[in-house]
């Protein structure tokens, strides 16, 4: 018999050999193994997925040939523009004039007639601001031949001037009638009772009132 025959027959033989018989516990180590190599099998692949989006993740931040800039070079951070605040020094707008040498009050477009005017002539004839309103005020009005009297006067817009000096708008009552007579003063603009009530309701703290004068028409 040849070799080459020898050999084969020992080869097929071996190969239909019976395997020898494992027991029990050899099997429930053999299972072990392999859930082991499993579990190591997974943990290797999701690593490996987790490391590859990493390295994504940095390509697609950092490009190749890309630098990061130093500390200092970095431009500052765009702020967005603060719009300016109002002036809080808006000027107050000029609401009516007293015209003292026409006797007049315009407000608007209505024409106020003054019907008496008692007392010194205004030091200016700069602005008035309305600085309270009473509804009525007793007003003192000095008599030449008598004693100062008081009169509840309705509808009194209280101005005053540059140099904070009173001067009163209100209704020209009849008993204020009479006191003409005696050459009363008092710092002191009577209309009539409608177009008081008009102005008080008009005017308000704040207001500002032009005051002119005009020689040549006295």
């Amino acid at each position: 018999m040849s070799d080459e025959l020898s050999t084969a027959l020992r080869e097929l033989a071996a190969a239909r050999a019976t395997r020898p018989v494992v027991d029990g516990p050899g099997i429930r180590a053999r299972a072990m193994r392999r859930r082991r190599r499993r579990r190591t099998a997974y943990a290797l692949g999701g690593g490996g997925t987790a490391a590859l989006a990493l390295l994504g993740l940095a390509l697609h931040l950092h490009p190749a040939g890309a630098q990061d800039p130093l500390p200092g070079s970095r431009p500052p951070a765009v702020t967005a523009p603060v719009s300016a605040l109002p002036s809080p020094s808006a000027a107050t707008p000029v609401v009516g004039t007293l015209d003292l040498s026409r006797h007049g009050l315009t407000c608007g477009r209505r024409v106020l007639p003054v019907l008496a005017q008692w007392g010194r002539p205004l030091a200016s004839t700069g602005p008035m601001r309305v600085v309270a309103k009473h509804n009525p005020r007793d007003l003192t009005f000095v008599l030449r031949s008598k004693n100062p009297v008081e009169v509840r006067v309705p509808y009194v817009v209280e101005l005053r001037d540059r140099q904070d000096r009173p001067y009163y708008i209100g209704v020209f009552t009849p008993k204020l009638k009479a006191l003409s007579e005696y050459a009363a003063e008092s710092d002191w603009i009577g209309l009539g009772a409608e177009d008081a009530a008009w102005f008080y309701a008009r005017a308000h703290i704040g207001d500002t009132l032009a005051v002119t004068e005009d020689p040549a028409a006295r």
